[in-house]
């Protein structure tokens, strides 16, 4: 086979690197196809949110073999410079590393090992995160305030008794490619509370491997071989396409260019996983029973913002300057690979069930609950989301649920097919595709989304305060100015930052 050398003029096109994944790691192409996407995050002028992609799954499912191909990567940043790492790769990572107070360190000395300077403009590759998402809640909130903070991309300024006052402020723009295993329940509580900026991807383990496959595996191209080869392309395919775009921050996109009906699938996925990842508020009945409640959910504004960056970044690997249609499967992916497991298992049983309610022994085999009783508490649960409707039984009428009117357009067929990874199918009559303003005469699109479609202008606001600390290193962030975007948009040039 074709084999790529980053320091050569030959440069693959994506259709080329798809070619080489598929023949050694074809279960892993769209983990591959989401990193190089996030990768591509970096050329956008007008991106003020990182992109933090977190691949999920089992041992054996793939993640660290995704990272490694691109932790060799080389690229110019800037246009006309040499050749440089485009990854930092860190195998042991924590939070606190991106601005140190270690007390056994001088000032002078923690400058040169923080953590955050290191990877401004660059992409972070942690091929093992699963320490982090595990630990009591009160360590996971000090953990995830900090991602938080840092994922705003206005750097981080810290205070301790030993070193006082420290850190960087201003625009610290980068991407994040990280694995972990599945994460537990009380890890998506604190991020959901704290206003998560992580997005995830799951990767596929479902299909278990025959004998016949393990037999072809073991008698075919040697692991190590495949992941060379996979890596070269890769490596060689960012290249290209760093100095095709000239560096970082040098792709001013024209938003007015992106499809609607594309635009209008971003709106729904943002707003679908706002409300999904909120947290809903426990209490007791009069008999012990939990139920619950609707909590704060998170503003979709930075969801948005965040998703559409990635489309983009999706777009130019594939060698457009305009949203797609072709962009929304691996969106969809990625956004029904962000929500907590129980409410994700349940949305994805609920849009590919052959009818239009789930009851309660179905939802109790999809989440491979021992009781019934614990599938009823999972359906009070995401019924406080206020996505899903969950009603309780009634006299010849059994506990069931459903997604409520203004979320039906989760069990069209567009959004079925987009959820397999496919693309939708050719809209018939009836269906909503415009992304024009839709009343709630129809079940299309939930208010929510209406906003997002038709009103950039609205963002959540800074949170913090918007001055520069004293001693602090670090200038404030210079956006570029960005294109005027026409009503429409979604998102505004520089983003919701909040």
């Amino acid at each position: 086979m074709q084999k790529h050398d980053p320091e050569s003029g030959s440069r693959p096109d994506i259709e080329g690197v798809r070619h080489v994944i598929a023949e050694h790691f074809p279960d892993l192409w769209m983990a591959v196809d989401l990193g190089l996407a996030t990768a591509a995050t970096l050329l956008l002028a007008e991106n003020a949110n990182p992109t933090a992609v977190i691949l999920v799954g089992g041992p054996g499912a793939g993640k660290t073999t995704v990272a490694t191909m691109f932790e060799n990567a080389k690229v110019r940043l800037t246009s006309g410079k040499p050749l440089e790492p485009l990854c930092y790769r860190s195998d042991k990572f924590t939070p606190a590393a991106f601005v140190s107070q270690a007390a056994n360190r001088t000032g002078r000395e923690l400058e040169r090992v923080d953590l955050l300077p290191k990877i401004k403009d660059k992409v972070l590759l942690t091929p093992e995160l699963a320490p982090i998402f595990r630990g009591e809640e009160d360590e996971l909130t000090k953990t995830f305030s900090i991602v938080t903070r840092v994922l705003d991309g206005q750097g981080l300024v810290t205070d301790s008794g030993t070193h006082g006052h420290r850190g960087y402020a201003g625009c610290h723009g980068f991407a994040w490619i990280g694995c972990t295993t599945p994460l537990p329940e009380r890890a998506w509580r604190v991020m959901g509370q704290l206003g998560s900026r992580l997005f995830f991807l799951l990767l596929d383990t479902s299909r278990s491997a025959s004998v016949e496959d393990l037999l072809t595996l073991s008698g075919g191209t040697p692991y190590a071989t495949r992941l060379k080869e996979s890596a070269a392309a890769v490596e060689a395919f960012l290249t290209g396409l760093f100095d095709r775009h000239d560096g970082v921050h040098s792709h001013s996109w024209d938003a007015s260019r992106d499809d609607e009906t594309a635009r209008l699938w971003l709106a729904r996925c943002a707003a679908l996983l706002a409300a999904m990842r909120s947290v809903p508020i426990e209490e007791r009945d009069d008999g012990r029973r939990r139920i619950y409640r609707p909590g704060d959910g998170e503003a979709p504004y930075r969801a948005l913002a965040v998703l559409t960056n990635v489309a983009r970044g999706h777009a130019i690997v594939h060698g457009r300057d305009r949203v797609t249609m072709d962009d929304l499967p691996l969106i969809v992916q990625a956004t029904a690979s962000s929500m907590p497991t129980d409410p994700a298992r349940l949305l994805k049983g609920l849009v590919t069930s052959d009818t239009d309610a789930l009851r309660v022994a179905q939802v109790q085999a999809l989440l491979g609950a021992q009781h019934p009783e614990s599938a009823r508490d999972r359906m009070r649960y995401v019924h406080a989301l206020e996505v899903m409707e969950f009603s309780e039984d009634g006299p010849g009428k059994p506990a069931h649920l459903l997604f409520r009117a203004e979320w039906a357009w989760c069990r069209s067929p567009e959004f079925r097919a987009l959820l397999r990874g496919g693309a939708p199918p050719v809209t018939g009559p009836g269906m909503c595709v415009s992304a024009k303003p839709i009343t709630l005469q129809g079940p299309c699109v939930p208010p929510t989304t209406e906003n997002l479609v038709e009103h950039p202008g609205e963002r959540e606001e800074e949170r913090g305060s918007p001055h520069t600390p004293d001693g602090v290193t670090g200038a404030r962030c210079a956006r570029p100015p960005g294109p005027d975007l026409p009503t429409g948009t979604g998102v505004s040039a520089q983003g919701p930052h909040a």
